[in-house]
Formats: structure tokens, sequence, C-alpha cells
């Protein structure tokens, strides 16, 4: 839960999930050439990919603290249990349905016993 991708919006998530897809697949296709590639040659890769697409590359630290990325994360967090809480579970789901289904049976007729012979 206290990771990065916890306190970036929506638009910011998005483009951090594709930026990274996209850098999968140019590491499978170097994979696929058979390059050696060593951890200085991916970090310098990446800056390149990062120019190419356009985008920043943080050169220090970031301005949000750890201990304001923690809040926020895990009030995030807590927003998101607290909405899934209030869902129903699938168990509930399925018990409602019944009955429902229950509800819309005809009631069943009363048997009547003979008598005189008893069990």
């Amino acid at each position: 839960m206290t990771v990065a991708k916890n306190y970036l919006d929506a638009g910011e998530l998005d483009a951090l999930n594709r930026i990274v897809n996209a850098y999968l697949e140019f590491a499978e296709l170097q994979a696929r050439s058979r390059r050696p590639m060593y951890m200085r040659n991916w970090i310098a890769k990446l800056d390149d990919f990062l120019r190419v697409s356009e985008r920043d590359i943080l050169t220090h630290a970031g301005r949000v603290s750890h201990e304001v990325a923690m809040a926020k994360a895990e009030g995030e967090f807590e927003k998101f249990q607290a909405g899934r809480l209030a869902q129903p579970t699938e168990v509930e789901k399925q018990f409602e349905a019944m009955v429902k289904e229950l509800k819309h049976l005809p009631p069943k007729k009363p048997t009547r016993r003979k008598r005189g012979k008893t069990p």
C-alpha cells in the first residue's frame, strides 16, 4: 500500500502503466536480440526512453516527503477499504438472489393427513 502508485492520480497512474508496458516491450526485444545489458545500460536506456516520450527525468529526491506520501497512501487505502467493505460480498449477492427467487415461488398447499392409522 505504501508504494508510489498509491498517491498518483488516475491520469498519472495510467501514464505510468503505459510507460512501464512500453519499456518492458523494449526490454523484451533487447533480450530476444540477445544483447547483453548491464544495469548502467538499462539506466541510460530508460533515460533515453523517457526523453523520446517527452517525459521529465527526475534528478532529485522529489517534492513529497516520505511522511506526506505515507499519509496520503494510508488515507487512500482507508477510502478504498471503506468502499470495498460497503459492497456486498459474492455470498451476500447470492443469498439476496435466492431470497428474491423464493419470494416468487407459489405458496405450498397444506397436505391433509388421513385419519385413522398413525405411523
